[in-house]
């Protein structure tokens, strides 16, 4: 009881020399407000009539994004397609988004977002293609971020609607 009695008396010393708001709130946190240092996460899958090698050769290339992503206009590959791979991704209205690939499998890779007019910083996603057998298999895009210069909520919306744009494209190509 003596270890809150000094705690509240400290809380109160602070609040009468003006630095109470920044002491509570670091003491305490505030959830009320956008925080950078809620790190997010989206993720949406989708099972696919098409295997998994299918799926790969029309969604999974580095410079195949344009295919998945609505929003995209081009892909441009600067130095290859492998772990550190660069590429420069034009969006409609304007706008340039530049990635750097750093993990790669058959039918997964990471990448970094470097540059970009999204307001998210800290970026990292992986698009990932599982085989089920009989001619299905799923399709994956995740991430990771923080939400810069607008709430959490505007920032997960917005990278969860690219995805969704993305299982609209392989959905209407593979799944009607």
């Amino acid at each position: 009881m003596k270890v809150i009695k000094n705690l509240r008396h400290n809380i109160i010393h602070q609040f009468k020399n003006g630095s109470s708001l920044i002491f509570v709130l670091a003491l305490f946190g505030c959830n009320s407000m956008p925080s950078a240092t809620d790190k997010l996460s989206v993720e949406r899958t989708l099972v696919v009539s098409a295997t998994a090698d299918e799926v790969w050769a029309f969604a999974g290339g580095w410079t195949s994004l344009d295919n998945l992503v609505p929003a995209a206009i081009a892909s441009i590959l600067s130095n290859g397609n492998e772990v550190g791979s660069f590429r420069q991704v034009n969006l409609k209205g304007g706008g340039i988004v530049e990635e750097t690939m750093i993990t790669k499998s058959e039918t997964r890779y990471t990448y970094i977002i470097t540059k970009s007019p999204l307001p998210v910083s800290n970026y990292r996603s992986t698009l990932e293609v599982k085989d089920l057998g009989n001619g299905k298999s799923e399709f994956t895009w995740r991430s990771v971020f923080f939400a810069d210069s607008v709430s959490n909520a505007e920032a997960t919306n917005i990278i969860a609607g690219l995805y969704e744009g993305a299982l609209e494209v392989l959905q209407n190509k593979y799944n009607k």
